[in-house]
């Protein structure tokens, strides 16, 4: 503790913050002259930063000041800050995180922190919407890795499919931040608009600069924006993803002091990105015994919601194995499961699983607040399907037909024919894995690709419209086995290693002698 010692004889006796004074020679923090009970570990990180007088303090001084003797990882910082932060209370924001360098002493009570580098107006600031009296449910995991991400990056992108949560993901990752860094978070929502123009006005307004007018270039806003500071938070850019990716890549190259969170069905593909893909909520197996199926994430949120909305399920048996098996079929998609939920006060548990297979008509009335796309299940998938070309159409619709894991092979000996080439499908499964639409899975050297369920009944639906429905199944019939994965279920992993294809998981490929 020699090192520890010499950074406490830097300090005086008690230093003065707030309401608050911070005792080192008794090691006691006190409100307002009461001695308030504080851990050992936070008072040591606490007295480091006040002995440090505001400089920043890097992450690997705390380490090796606080735990000399102990190769601990840089999650005990996190968690012993938020203790004290915990303590600290509405003053949480004595305590500063700068990301990717350390962590300092706010001076002065945050109250009195400067404003002026803001610049311009910032009445018409879009900052974020007020929070839900909701909990957010099975994302703490999420929350704290995008955390943890934006530590080391000033750009992270949350991917994912529609309805899967995203939006209120990422309202909590700024939330958090806001509170932790003492730096404001900007909220920019680009679901209304259609224009490059509408989102750079948007953008300007969002962050309470005075707009500038059509034709104004990127790098002209990024000149405006160069003295942001905090974390700018761009929704739903999935429509206008070339013209965000120029936008946010002039931003970072003119200001080394924002960060950006975008939400989006596709990534931006910029260097500086990094990014997060937003999976279901955990459901449970066909197997799974009672206590088991509580515990899963999906089954969670459908329980709460059906408390919030007076719908009464009984935690027997029987009700919550249809739980369990509405939430898996489906695909433990959050909007989808809200939905569902609505319906149960009319039909019950039983009906609602046994409308299931006509849920694209089934699933609707959601909040009417939300977004139009976010009123029904179908709803959502006709925004993804008017962001493909006509090419990833066809395949989309056409590769419907398979109920479980497919093959490159497969794939092409049903999609493919004198309207849709190899090589356009080798394309379109490229535009359909980046808008969300079909997933990726790696058997040893091998990929084999899927579908949710919910996204296949929508892909039936759009093949039985173009009535091409029994030519596809008989080219299926015709041309695909069923086989067993090589090596077994538990080899089978998803691009995302939290995510397995639920069973079974018997594999679709080509017959021998087809092409």
């Amino acid at each position: 503790m020699a090192a520890f010692d010499r950074a406490l004889n830097l300090a005086i006796s008690v230093t003065e913050l707030g309401r608050f004074q911070v005792d080192l020679g008794t090691r006691e923090l006190r409100r307002d002259g009461v001695a308030i009970p504080v851990g050992s570990r936070a008072f040591d990180i606490l007295a480091v930063l006040v002995s440090a007088g505001g400089r920043l303090v890097t992450k690997d001084e705390l380490l090796s000041v606080v735990w000399p003797q102990t190769i601990v990882e840089e999650n005990n910082i996190h968690v012993q800050l938020s203790a004290l932060r915990k303590i600290l209370g509405p003053d949480r924001n004595l305590v500063l995180t700068v990301p990717g360098r350390g962590y300092q002493l706010c001076m002065r009570k945050p109250d009195e922190a400067p404003t002026a580098w803001l610049g311009g107006s910032m009445r018409d600031a879009h900052r974020l919407p007020p929070p839900l009296n909701i909990a957010l449910v099975g994302r703490e995991r999420a929350v704290q890795r995008i955390l943890l991400m934006l530590e080391s990056s000033r750009l992270v992108t949350l991917v994912g499919t529609g309805g899967i949560g995203k939006t209120r993901l990422s309202l909590e990752v700024a939330r958090r931040t806001e509170q932790d860094s003492a730096e404001p978070a900007y909220f920019v929502d680009l679901s209304g608009l259609t224009t490059r123009d509408g989102m750079l006005e948007a953008i300007m307004k969002g962050c309470g600069r005075p707009t500038g007018g059509a034709g104004v270039p990127e790098e002209g806003v990024a000149r405006a924006l160069s003295n942001l500071r905090g974390l700018l938070l761009i929704d739903n850019a999935e429509h206008l993803i070339a013209h965000v990716a120029e936008i946010v890549d002039a931003l970072l190259a003119a200001n080394n002091h924002v960060r950006v969170v975008v939400t989006s069905r596709e990534r931006l593909r910029i260097s500086p990105e990094h990014t997060f893909k937003v999976d279901p909520l955990e459901t449970p197996p066909a197997s799974a015994a009672q206590v088991d199926i509580l515990a899963h994430s999906a089954v969670r949120l459908f329980l709460q919601r059906a408390n919030a909305m007076q719908v009464t399920v009984d935690a027997d048996g029987r009700q919550l194995q249809l739980v369990g098996e509405i939430c898996r079929r489906l695909d433990g998609i959050p909007l989808a499961i809200e939905l569902a939920v609505v319906r149960v006060a009319d039909l019950g548990l039983d009906g609602v699983r046994r409308c299931l297979d006509d849920r694209m008509a089934f699933l609707t009335g959601g909040y009417r607040t939300a977004r139009p796309r976010h009123q029904s299940l179908r709803a959502t998938f006709d925004w993804s399907h008017a962001l493909l070309g006509q090419s990833d159409r066809t395949l989309f619709r056409r590769i419907a037909v398979f109920d479980g894991l497919f093959t490159l092979d497969a794939l092409g000996a049903v999609a493919c024919d004198a309207t849709l080439s190899l090589g356009s499908a080798i394309a379109g499964i490229d535009a359909l894995v980046a808008n969300s639409l079909l997933n990726v899975q790696m058997e040893g050297p091998r990929v084999l690709y899927w579908l949710y369920e919910s996204t296949r009944a929508y892909a039936l639906q759009k093949l039985c419209d173009e009535g091409e429905a029994e030519t596809i199944s008989m080219r299926y019939k015709r041309n695909v086995i069923h086989l067993p994965p090589r090596g077994g279920e538990n080899q089978l992993r998803s691009e995302s290693d939290n995510v397995r294809r639920p069973s079974p998981v018997a594999v679709h490929d080509v017959r021998h002698g087809t092409t």
